[in-house]
């Protein structure tokens, strides 16, 4: 529910796994902030906390990072421990829980989220870019009675002339609309991607949150089909 409904704020985490990627991590926070900007001046959210977590990094992702979140509560994560990205999506959400602010007046239990309905958990990858209206599409969601949301990823087009494109691009392109079109059903889909999904606390919890699995852990904590 919203604030507007009940009297009480929806609390946001953005978890976003990063791995030397300084030349899109500021693009991509940079969409995430206005997202959350955009949910908090609408009333959508209260509390906000982003967690990047830098995973094995050899370059100035977190310091790029910081300098991006400066002035909003968040935690930059280095991390040389996780052997899969289930465990470095795992360790995102427990941090960004963790810094959330007025945390410690919230139950005990997995970092206090087992009974935390007006918390959502959302996740995103460093090289992608969120709309605008991302969080408060999910949070619409979650008022509807939704306890996870999945949504379409899309492939990023260089700025660059058709001609110049080559014949594996063309191809890849192609491939990919193909596998998109393949997944979706109506107005429902069978496609979950890390870069586009949030799970309400609660239900994190409940199904024991991201699995420590080398890839497929998003689609492996079940997602409820929902089209974004």
């Amino acid at each position: 529910m919203t604030a507007r409904d009940s009297g009480r704020f929806v609390d946001v985490v953005v978890v976003v796994p990063a791995r030397d990627e300084s030349a899109r991590i500021i693009t991509c926070l940079r969409s995430v902030r206005i997202s959350l900007q955009h949910a908090l001046a609408a009333g959508a959210v209260g509390r906000v906390a982003i967690a990047v977590v830098g995973h094995n990094c050899t370059d100035d992702t977190l310091g790029r990072a910081e300098r991006v979140l400066s002035g909003l509560p968040h935690v930059l994560v280095p991390d040389s421990m996780s052997t899969t990205v289930g465990q470095v999506r795992a360790l995102g959400v427990r941090a960004a829980l963790d810094v959330l602010p007025s945390r410690a007046s919230r139950p005990s239990g997995s970092h206090g989220i087992a009974t935390a309905r007006d918390v959502w958990i959302l996740s995103t990858d460093a090289d992608s870019v969120v709309p605008v209206s991302w969080v408060t599409d999910v949070l619409a969601l979650a008022k509807a009675g939704h306890q996870a949301v999945v949504g379409i990823a899309r492939l990023h087009r260089p700025r660059r002339a058709r001609s110049a494109e080559t014949a594996h691009d063309r191809l890849a392109r192609e491939a990919y609309r193909r596998i998109i079109l393949a997944g979706i059903h109506g107005r429902s889909h069978d496609h979950v991607y890390g870069a586009n999904l949030a799970v309400r606390a609660d239900a994190y919890a409940a199904v024991g949150g991201f699995p420590s699995v080398p890839v497929g852990e998003d689609r492996e904590i079940g997602a409820v089909h929902v089209i974004v």
